[in-house]
């Protein structure tokens, strides 16, 4: 019965681990179209790292792994790119205004992948769930 509850202990890690990396896709979306005045701090994109949850102590011992977990939210760069817009009001003398360094086309793909492990993470949960109430069910 311990590895009904391990599985779904272990699902849950990397749902949560799901869940900020695709607050992370939306706020790298969000951001990026928000220029500034070329010298002036541009939004930096955000990627997680993620990494094995390793357990002190735990039924399968010290060092264990026990699922997933955020060990960073890493920044991308610093300078955005250059773009003439000389109709912005915060272009510059040349006309030049600042972007963040963010592919809409690749935040989508990481959407998806993120999105599919949450729904993988959220059956493996849901079908434990439904196992332990059979379980129940047998017994009564």
């Amino acid at each position: 019965m311990s590895s009904i509850w391990s599985a779904v202990d272990i699902a849950g890690t990397g749902a949560n681990v799901d869940q900020t990396w695709i607050e992370t896709i939306g706020s790298n979306i969000a951001n990026m179209n928000d220029a500034v005045t070329p010298g002036q701090p541009v939004y930096q994109s955000q990627y997680v790292n993620a990494g094995p949850r390793v357990e002190p102590s735990g039924p399968s011992g010290p060092g264990a792994a026990a699922g997933v977990q955020v060990n960073a939210i890493n920044l991308g760069s610093t300078k955005g790119q250059m773009q003439y817009d000389p109709t912005n009001p915060l272009a510059n003398s040349k006309g030049l205004v600042e972007y963040p360094v963010v592919d809409l086309a690749t935040q989508m793909t990481n959407l998806i992948q993120a999105q599919t492990s949450y729904q993988a993470n959220a059956k493996v949960m849901s079908t434990a769930k439904d196992t332990y109430q059979s379980i129940l069910n047998i017994k009564a």
